[in-house]
């Protein structure tokens, strides 16, 4: 293990805070390090491995098609590309598919798509919200409400405005003869967990219609089941114009899509924008068998049967803790906003076997793989408990206020 993690003292770029073990081995919602100590995984991949770790179909069709074909350009055809495509629209709105690599890069696909649509009339400005995170791009760093990620980086750039996430009347003052869309996540994962309310979206949503402009949602932390539908803009009753995916749509492979609207998708073409990596047989084929198990394995209804289980459990704690201020969340997607600093009980959290993240200075995120067991829900909660009990608290005793 030190030998490990000199080898990135030396070799690899700090730009990262790496705790914990040296991890070998991982199977559904568990890991094991280099002493083959058992770790409870309650945030898989950055919520990336929607199905665990490992999934043994998912593992069979990384190995069958690494056989066939890994790799081609995107100026030849191959099946698999144009059959996720065929599935992801069939399963969401109206549209056409842009494949990438990662959520940024699909961002700022998405922001490309919006300057084109806003050409001809001189419009570029993109309306975006406090606390939000859509990547470390130059473009989609421009666009994040979140000034500590990007202070080190300006001048960025200036053609975003922000407005404050589930305020009408704040949204409506930012938009200018300039405002070409707004760009939103419906759940700011990043930002603290923050739900956006059902009459804010439709608000927004009707007003985008009304003038004009892009309703873009950032789905890469959201899409594929996160949260009970296998898109968070089910949840609402509404339809993005431009909708961006990543994360769980590879069920841990890299592999991101941008979303545009049928009726608008004809305003760019060949040579306009490209992916070297995106969308390759391997990580389509991936993604296609990772719809499949969704729908086969009644993964969504687990969500939503967990789901209840688990805000239920959570509001006990609220009740009992008083270091808890809110819980906040839709599916498996959970934030526990506390009065003190998340990091400590994190890092507590971590020695008992329990992973877990810590977002936003003062919260506790919470996102398993949708296939989790409720016996192994209950284990992580149990940990969870006994820490923030104080049974455990060693190194947690003195919490540090939230300033």
């Amino acid at each position: 293990m030190e030998n490990t993690k000199k080898l990135f003292d030396k070799y690899v770029l700090n730009t990262y805070t790496r705790v914990g073990p040296v991890f070998v081995k991982g199977k559904g919602s568990w890991l094991w390090d280099e002493a083959g100590t058992k770790y409870l995984d309650l945030f898989p991949g950055w919520g990336v491995s929607i199905l665990g770790h490992c999934h043994p179909r998912i593992t069979k069709v990384i190995s069958q098609q690494a056989g066939k074909l890994i790799h081609l350009p995107n100026n030849l055809y191959f099946k698999e590309q144009a059959q996720l495509a065929e599935e992801i629209v069939n399963s969401s709105f109206s549209s056409k598919v842009f494949f990438a690599n990662s959520g940024a890069e699909a961002v700022e696909g998405a922001l490309k798509f919006s300057r084109l649509y806003g050409r001809s009339n001189g419009r570029y400005e993109v309306i975006v919200m406090k606390n939000s995170f859509h990547g470390r791009t130059f473009g989609a760093l421009s666009a994040t409400g979140q000034g500590k990620y990007k202070v080190p980086f300006k001048p960025l750039l200036a053609s975003f405005k922000e407005a404050r996430f589930n305020d009408f009347s704040n949204f409506k003052k930012k938009v200018t003869s300039k405002t070409v869309g707004v760009m939103l996540e419906l759940i700011q994962g990043e930002g603290g967990v923050n739900v956006a309310q059902q009459e804010y979206i439709k608000e927004v949503k009707l007003y985008c219609e009304k003038r004009d402009l892009l309703f873009i949602v950032d789905e890469v932390q959201t899409g594929m089941g996160r949260t009970g539908k296998l898109f968070c803009y089910q949840n609402y009753g509404i339809k993005p114009d431009i909708m961006v995916l990543s994360k769980g749509l590879g069920a841990g492979v890299p592999i991101s899509a941008i979303l545009v609207a049928k009726e608008i998708s004809d305003i760019i073409g060949p040579g306009m924008h490209a992916s070297t990596f995106g969308g390759s047989p391997l990580v389509t084929r991936v993604s296609l068998e990772a719809f499949k198990i969704i729908k086969e394995d009644k993964i969504l209804s687990n969500v939503r049967e967990l789901s209840i289980y688990l805000l239920r459990r959570l509001g006990d704690f609220n009740r009992k803790f008083k270091i808890i201020k809110e819980i906040r969340g839709i599916g498996l997607m959970v934030g526990i906003e506390l009065k003190v600093k998340s990091a400590p009980i994190f890092a507590q959290a971590l020695k008992q076997g329990l992973i877990i993240n810590s977002t936003h200075e003062n919260v506790l995120r919470i996102m398993p793989a949708l296939n989790i067991k409720k016996s192994e829900l209950d284990k992580g909660l149990n940990i969870l408990e006994e820490i923030l009990t104080g049974n455990r608290l060693q190194g947690v005793k003195d919490m540090i206020p939230v300033t």
